[in-house]
């Protein structure tokens, strides 16, 4: 006995010839099979109800009912339908193994037989039949695995979602009126990622605003973003000059170093705007270059070379100083609106600025209307991270 499962299979044999039936089923039993013989088809329908066997030997030529009309009931049952039945028959003419099969047999075996022939022949549809259950069961067991999969990335984009509303909802109102007015827009990706800004008033001549972008994806990634933003919001760095950009990077990166319980780093653009001297200092840590529109003057892209935050101990980030053309637009985005690219390879970023610079956008781009660009810059792909864009027109 070969057989894929460990169990004893259990053969139903049904022949109306007392003689075939002690045969047979002594045969089977010598080999270590559990064979159940009865005589009868009715015997035999009430015998698979049951106790559904692992295979039935099935006679054709029966009083009562033939062997095709049981085959043909074990196959409109459920519980019996799958059991493979193999005929046992004097019959020999072709037709006879025609309706064999259509019935619902797997196999045919002509008496007289050779034991080993239909040994061979138990032996192979047993098989097949655990090799089929066993294929069934590990479907069953791999749909079950993937529904609990489908149930975790549900809770887990869900948990996702509750953290980009939770980080948008850190971010200031829009400001449209007065000397510094703001836009801005930040689309998340479907991992999100950890992008933050914001801006507010130093005191009434010094307007602070930045956009940092935590590396990684993730809740971790949001929850570091949202901690950077309340110390920034709050001026809550000590013994530090917030209306200086450099030296608020510098004392981010020491203080971050310091307690960093994570491999997470995190690029910064960061500006101060002066209003009576219409100077913007700024410092940058490995974040794309700001772009300063000026529809009048020189339109500017505000770089710096400096490491992004966590990365170094004891780096000095400098300030950068410009004089400001009033009226100005500044546009400060992250990383994720420097990393699309079109299909053919060409960075987006030149294309990008070239729509922020467009002399016939009179009242130059919002936010909305650059993030539209970045979208139509993907041709359809998906983010690959979040993507902001802060606007801030000084008057």
């Amino acid at each position: 006995m070969n057989t894929v499962s460990d169990k004893t299979p259990d053969i139903l044999v049904v022949d109306d010839t007392p003689a075939n039936l002690q045969l047979i089923s002594g045969m089977l039993r010598s080999h270590g099979y559990k064979v159940r013989p009865v005589a009868s088809a009715t015997l035999a329908l009430q015998a698979a109800k049951t106790s559904p066997p692992d295979l039935v030997l099935l006679d054709i030529n029966m009083p009562e009912l033939n062997g095709y009309e049981v085959c043909e009931r074990l196959k409109a049952e459920d519980k019996t339908r799958d059991v493979p039945i193999i005929f046992l028959s004097a019959l020999h003419e072709t037709i006879d193994k025609v309706k064999a099969f259509k019935s619902g047999g797997v196999d045919y075996i002509s008496k007289p037989f050779q034991f080993e022939e239909v040994e061979a022949r138990v032996t192979t549809h047993l098989r097949l039949k655990a090799l089929r259950e066993e294929s069934e069961q590990r479907a069953r067991e791999l749909e079950k695995a993937y529904t609990a999969l489908e149930q975790t990335q549900n809770a887990l984009n869900a948990e996702l979602a509750r953290a980009a509303e939770y980080v948008l909802s850190l971010f200031p109102l829009p400001l449209t009126e007065g000397p510094v007015r703001t836009d801005w827009s930040m689309t998340p990706s479907a991992h999100l990622g950890g992008d933050g800004l914001g801006y507010h008033w130093l005191d009434p001549e010094h307007f602070a605003f930045y956009l940092l972008d935590v590396s990684g994806h993730g809740v971790n990634s949001a929850l570091l973003a949202v901690s950077i933003l309340n110390a920034l919001r709050t001026c809550g760095i000590a013994n530090v000059d917030c209306s200086d950009p450099g030296a608020v990077l510098t004392a981010l990166n020491r203080s971050y170093l310091s307690r960093r319980r994570t491999q997470l780093h995190f690029t910064i653009w960061y500006g101060v705007f002066d209003l009576q001297t219409k100077r913007l200092r700024y410092s940058a840590a490995g974040h794309p270059p700001a772009i300063v529109r000026n529809p009048a003057g020189e339109n500017l892209r505000l770089i710096s070379s400096a490491p992004p935050l966590g990365c170094f101990a004891d780096v000095k980030f400098p300030s950068e100083e410009v004089l400001v053309s009033i009226p100005s637009d500044v546009y400060v985005f992250s990383d994720g609106m420097f990393e699309m690219c079109r299909r053919d390879g060409a960075r987006a970023l030149d294309s990008l600025v070239q729509f922020l610079l467009d002399p016939n956008a009179a009242d130059g781009r919002s936010a909305a209307d650059v993030r539209r660009r970045a979208m139509d810059l993907l041709e359809g792909r998906p983010l690959p991270d979040d993507c902001s864009i802060l606007r801030l027109s000084f008057a």
